[in-house]
């Protein structure tokens, strides 16, 4: 991390109004696979559900209406974490106080919104009072992989390191789960697999990576292939999940996976879905089309940059949130999914990691009986 050890630093996540909603995947992400010591949740609207039917996780976290509410609790909170992700990055004006309220208690803020905490005059000016940081995450001087601006060089790679690149049929699809669990899947089994994190939350998680979306366009494919070498040269990895951002369907997202497809050059790609949405997120009237038609548009765009020695990436999988579904429909969409794209697919929280990580060992031509 940047400013914080996150296994020492408690938090608290402010997500006031969004926390039962699809913007707040920062939080559930932080909650179901960050290392920080979370004493709560802040949240009016969601007191008296149970977390773990928000989360996933059976978590002893607390949901509760205010700050003094949190401050309260033990261990106290050194940090406020802002645990949403709407569409377009921006903090919602009625947080303003509390964060001001926060900083007077001497608390942190961890910012992975667009809009920069430390830009504020009065917050910035508040926070060197108090002796506090402001880490506006999104921020890429923040990442070696980021701060020496080039454009992308396309060398080949050296050593047999794999790249696999979560692509998606939308935003907010599951792209960042499904390579978490993917790694922690191949890394029980002795399988040497690194994550690079693309966004906000994935940069929280895992305290490095590549703010994606706030890179400068014409830079942001050679930050991606940057991070894979300084991955590479550093940890050695057999494979290095690397997490997806936004959707080539998607009118406002679509340059962002462009430029991370053609800065990872994956050798293969997983197709992530979220079951139940017919048109692409944000309000747009974009219908998501079958899965096949989606996986030919993604293995297309790979191969626009083929060379010698690369050419292109198939995607080999498909993870499936299916959690709009019951247990007969969701095996009903499995079979139909499968038989459309001939490809495995599952849904990784319903029936675990087993069928995309064979996909992958295979793929990947690692024995995974030598890890036993």
């Amino acid at each position: 991390m940047p400013y914080f050890n996150s296994r020492t630093t408690p938090i608290v996540i402010l997500a006031e109004g969004y926390f039962t909603t699809r913007h707040a995947k920062t939080a559930t992400g932080v909650l179901r696979y960050g290392d920080w010591p979370v004493t709560a949740v802040i949240d009016s609207q969601s007191i008296g559900q149970d977390i773990t039917n928000i989360v996933g996780l059976s978590l002893n976290t607390k949901i509760v209406s205010n700050l003094d509410e949190a401050l309260e609790l033990e261990p106290r909170p050194q940090a406020l974490l802002l645990g949403i992700a709407p569409v377009g990055g921006e903090l919602p004006k009625a947080w303003l106080d509390l964060i001001e309220a926060a900083i007077k208690a001497g608390l942190h803020i961890i910012n992975g919104l667009h809009e920069y905490l430390n830009d504020n005059f009065e917050l910035a000016s508040l926070a060197k009072k108090h002796s506090v940081i402001l880490w506006d995450l999104r921020n890429p001087s923040c990442y070696a992989a980021s701060q020496n601006f080039h454009v992308a060089k396309h060398n080949s790679r050296r050593g047999a390191t794999k790249i696999i690149t979560m692509v998606g049929t939308d935003c907010s699809v599951g792209k960042m789960c499904t390579a978490l669990e993917l790694q922690r899947g191949l890394l029980d089994k002795g399988v040497r697999a690194s994550f690079i994190a693309t966004g906000q939350t994935g940069i929280m998680i895992c305290g490095d990576g590549v703010p994606l979306d706030r890179t400068i366009c014409d830079f942001s494919a050679g930050a991606i292939e940057r991070a894979i070498e300084l991955c590479i040269e550093k940890e050695n990895p057999e494979i290095i999940l690397v997490e997806g951002q936004g959707s080539l369907l998607h009118p406002g997202y679509s340059s962002v996976t462009l430029a991370l497809i053609h800065g990872s050059r994956p050798d293969y790609m997983i197709l992530c879905t979220k079951v139940g949405s017919e048109k692409i997120l944000g309000g747009y009237d974009v219908k998501i089309p079958s899965l096949d038609r989606v996986i030919e548009v993604y293995e297309e765009a790979s191969s626009w940059v083929s060379t010698e020695t690369y050419q292109g990436a198939k995607v080999i999988a498909v993870s499936a949130n299916t959690s709009s579904l019951d247990k007969i429909a969701t095996e009903e969409y499995i079979r139909d999914s499968e038989r459309i794209t001939q490809l495995p697919c599952a849904d990784l929280f319903k029936s675990g990691t087993d069928k995309l990580m064979d996909a992958i060992l295979e793929s990947c031509s690692l024995n995974v009986r030598k890890f036993i």
